[in-house]
This record gives C-alpha cells, sequence and structure tokens, in this order.
C-alpha cells in the first residue's frame, strides 16, 4: 500500500518547528528593538551634553570686555559674575545670528543653574530686563560645581574674587565639574582672550 500525504507526527513536528523558529526570531527581533532604543537614547542623550558644551564654548569665544551694568542702569565695572549660586555665569558676547544692522549684536548671556537643570538666557546688553531668549540646555544635572582663576592651581569659587583687577576682564580658566546621567565630567573652559 503507498501512502499519499503526510502523517500526523510529521504534521506536529513541521508545526513544532516552526514555533520554534517563530520564538526565536520574535526574541531576536525584540531584543535588537530593545538595543536600537537604548542606543537612540544614549545618542540623544551625549548629543545634548554635547550641544550644551559647545553652546558654551562659543558663548566664551565671542565673549566681548564690556563693562556691564545692573538692572538699575548702575555700572558694576565687571566683564563677567560666576559664582556657585543659581546664576552661575553672566557675561557679554557677541550675537553673531543677526546680521542686520537694526540693532546692536551685543547680547548678555547669563548662565542658570536650578532644580538640576542648566538653561542659557539672552537679554539686552545692558538691559535684563528684556529677554530675547531662554533655552533649557541639560536637565537631570547634579553636583555642578564651578571655580575661576588664572592658574588652575589657584582657582576661586566665584569671581571677580579679591584679587580682582579692573585691567584683567576674564580669568583664564573655568573649571567646571558635574554629575550627568551617572557620569562625572569635568571640564576646563576659557575665554580665548
Amino acid at each position: 500500500m503507498i501512502r499519499k500525504g503526510f502523517t500526523l507526527l510529521e504534521v506536529l513536528i513541521a508545526l513544532l518547528v516552526a514555533a520554534l523558529i517563530s520564538i526565536m526570531s520574535f526574541d531576536f527581533l525584540s531584543n535588537t528593538i530593545f538595543l536600537k532604543e537604548r542606543v537612540d537614547t544614549s545618542i540623544e542623550r551625549d548629543s545634548k551634553h554635547s550641544r550644551a558644551i559647545h553652546t558654551l564654548r562659543l558663548d566664551m569665544m565671542q565673549a566681548v570686555p564690556y563693562k556691564m551694568k545692573d538692572q538699575n542702569f548702575n555700572n558694576l565695572n565687571v566683564s563677567l559674575i560666576g559664582s556657585n549660586s543659581e546664576r552661575i555665569l553672566t557675561f557679554v558676547s557677541l550675537n553673531t545670528n543677526d546680521l542686520t544692522l537694526t540693532g546692536s549684536n551685543l547680547r548678555r548671556v547669563i548662565y542658570i543653574y536650578k532644580d538640576n537643570k542648566l538653561s542659557r538666557k539672552t537679554t539686552l546688553a545692558n538691559n535684563e530686563n528684556v529677554v530675547i531668549s531662554e533655552n533649557l540646555l541639560l536637565d537631570n544635572i547634579e553636583n555642578l560645581n564651578l571655580r575661576f582663576g588664572d592658574e588652575l592651581s589657584d582657582l576661586s569659587d566665584y569671581y571677580p574674587d579679591a584679587q580682582y583687577s579692573e585691567n584683567i576682564n576674564f580669568p583664564s580658566y573655568i573649571y567646571i565639574s558635574y554629575e550627568f546621567q551617572n557620569e562625572k565630567f569635568q571640564q576646563v573652559l576659557g575665554f580665548f582672550k
């Protein structure tokens, strides 16, 4: 007797093999999707961090030795105010985004650290009441600490300090340490002046 077709056992084995292949494929694809999401999140986080540091460096490169005024328009006779309080950096920078001649290209740049968030605010050079822009650069940044000075071995927690001279507009170095996404970072920045 010649049999045509498959036996029930052969069909069950074929279905079992197909099921195992689909389970392994699903597991592989779900791991791939999970890894892709983790990589995308990591790239986005690193990109935000790089943009924030690049923005700070660019502002410092474009800083001008402009003696600022306070909110009552009194002369402060300083070009940079730096501390470890909520308002960590204040200085005047040249804005290169606006090339029209309708107004001044000088902008007061204020970096604010509040509630583990680092933000950047720009105002008119001598009137902080006119806010031009305000951007959140980084969130979840912890233990931000700035130190200022002309030698890396002799840094102060604020600028201008007791050794400030009106002939020196900016410190040579700003040492920044912080934690971002459970990683510790240290940056040494300068004003290139």
